[in-house]
């Protein structure tokens, strides 16, 4: 994954996918999160603070998500209904452009290891993709799947224990 961007440029791309306000104060308080996450010493406990409070109040309490600021995430994140119901590992990595809607789970199984979406990822509501786990670049997680294997670029994941299908090929 590429080293991570500035902060307003992350959210300028995060925004330009989110039109809604409360999901835009959602990624805004996730995003400071990050930021302040990967400063140093006092600063990043002076910085937690604030988002330690807004994360608890807003994401917590009102939106019902576990965003970790430890987890990383590329830019142009798309969170469908504010994310609620949205839980990551913290060691979780999504890549750029990856669409969440409402109630995912991305974590571990086991204690084996965790998820890694590439770009452009889309994962459908009620979703669970746990253990240590690649979903391929632009591949879909249908709702309600269960992804314990992983899934190749392109392909589609679908069922209670998902089933992996290959990509589509266009016919010319």
């Amino acid at each position: 994954m590429a080293p991570p961007q500035s902060l307003r440029e992350t959210l300028r791309q995060d925004f330009a996918r989110n039109r809604d306000g409360l999901t835009r104060g959602v990624l805004l308080v996730f995003r400071y999160g990050q930021w302040a996450h990967r400063r140093r010493g006092a600063t990043r406990v002076l910085l937690a603070l604030p988002h330690k409070v807004a994360n608890l109040l807003l994401l917590r309490l009102s939106v019902g998500c576990d965003l970790p600021p430890q987890t990383v995430c590329g830019p142009g994140l798309r969170l469908h209904h504010a994310g609620r119901g949205i839980t990551l590992h913290r060691r979780a990595v999504l890549g750029a452009n990856v669409t969440l809607f409402h109630d995912v789970a991305i974590g571990q199984r086991d204690q084996s290891g965790e998820p890694v979406l590439d770009d452009g990822v889309v994962v459908g509501v009620g979703a669970r993709i746990l253990g240590p786990v690649h979903v391929g670049a632009g591949a879909r997680v249908g709702a309600n799947a269960v992804v314990l294997d992983d899934v190749p670029a392109g392909g589609t994941a679908v069922g209670p224990r998902a089933t992996i299908h290959p990509p589509r090929t266009v016919a010319a």
